[in-house]
């Protein structure tokens, strides 16, 4: 045997590898991993140079290898095999990656609206300056919510999980002409938010002025709250433009359909202001 002091305990090698002092004894008895040297007493030995092995099947564990794919490699080690092995666990983890930012994203929204409904008050209006949106729109509905909007809804559901993956609540879209008429039912369509690092989307809401407010309660009492909003607007000189996007804010939480939240945002203009 070499010199000792050149030489690790298992212990030893364990506290220098942050790893358990167990592990190793079953690594070793699995022939995963085994010491340099060992004794007729049964100490083991290892070498610093072995840091670099256990840190790679330290590392192909952390990235889903399982032990015996580990040990099949190791029987037939080649150049070829571990590129060809660590390509595949890196597209696994680009696409672990992948979803867990759309996890986050997904999380985001939803947080965002949370805490938007715990500020908001029912048929409170105000003015706000918005940038522009990416928005993807279903085919038209009726807006009467039957079978057939539903059959709209459930396709429009199933083409946002193949965009998204997991994707927040999806609205509906009213034209802001209807609103401004009095059709406050004759919804065009359902809509949700695109995103910025997702090139797909069918139009742009554009940057400009918006009407924000918000309906507290079940959807009879949106045309109350539409009503509130061309008075609102009247007073100040001023008209809806564009569509209005109606989203739930608080299904999540939601503990009955009183407490049901939908923020409603709309744009708006001067009347004397051009449109664009």
């Amino acid at each position: 045997m070499k010199n000792k002091k050149f030489l690790y305990t298992t212990g030893q090698f364990a506290k220098l590898n942050g790893i358990n002092k167990r592990t190793l004894h079953y690594y070793d008895e699995i022939g995963l991993f085994s010491p340099e040297f060992k004794e007729e007493n049964g100490y083991r030995y290892y070498t610093c140079f072995q840091t670099v092995q256990l840190e790679l099947i330290v590392t192909l564990r952390r990235i889903g290898l399982s032990i015996e794919e580990i040990i099949r490699y190791q029987q037939s080690p080649s150049d070829i095999s571990f590129a060809e092995l660590i390509t595949e666990k890196k597209q696994l983890i680009d696409k672990s990656i992948q979803e867990l930012l759309n996890t986050k994203a997904f999380l985001e929204q939803k947080l965002n609206k949370l805490s938007l409904s715990l500020t908001a008050k029912d048929g409170e209006i105000e003015l706000i300056t918005l940038p522009k949106q990416r928005v993807l729109l279903s085919n038209p509905i009726t807006g009467a919510y039957d079978d057939d909007d539903f059959a709209v809804a459930g396709d429009f559901s199933l083409r946002l999980k193949s965009i998204f993956g997991l994707y927040d609540n999806f609205g509906s879209r009213i034209s802001a002409e209807q609103i401004s008429n009095g059709n406050y039912h004759n919804y065009n369509c359902f809509f949700a938010y695109g995103r910025d690092d997702i090139d797909i989307y069918d139009t742009i809401r554009p940057a400009g002025t918006y009407l924000r407010t918000f309906c507290v309660g079940g959807w009879d009492k949106l045309e109350t709250v539409y009503r509130a909003v061309n008075d609102f607007l009247e007073k100040k000189q001023m008209e809806l433009v564009g569509y209005a996007y109606e989203e739930g804010l608080n299904e999540m939480s939601l503990r009955g359909r009183d407490d049901y939240i939908t923020m409603i945002t709309i744009g708006c203009k001067r009347k004397d202001e051009q449109y664009k």
